[in-house]
């Protein structure tokens, strides 16, 4: 299973409970958190996924658009 950063994603960076330090028990600054999605490899990407060089691949590793989820509030 592959997974980037989503800190700066604006649907993702919101998925996860806000991290604390285990010092001070305080709540993280978000630039310090590590938010992370997975990678999902597109339908039509999928045989070039598996058939092609690593140099290939890292082409295909991205985190999905915002546009593509279906996130209503209700």
């Amino acid at each position: 299973m592959l997974t980037l950063n989503a800190s700066a994603h604006p649907l993702m960076r919101r998925m996860h409970r806000p991290e604390v330090d285990p010092k001070t028990k305080e709540v993280l600054p978000p630039e310090r958190q590590d938010r992370r999605s997975l990678v999902l490899v597109e339908p039509e990407d999928v045989d070039q996924w598996l058939l092609c060089l690593l140099e290939d691949a890292k082409a295909l590793i991205h985190l999905t658009p915002v546009d593509r989820f279906d996130a209503g509030s209700g």
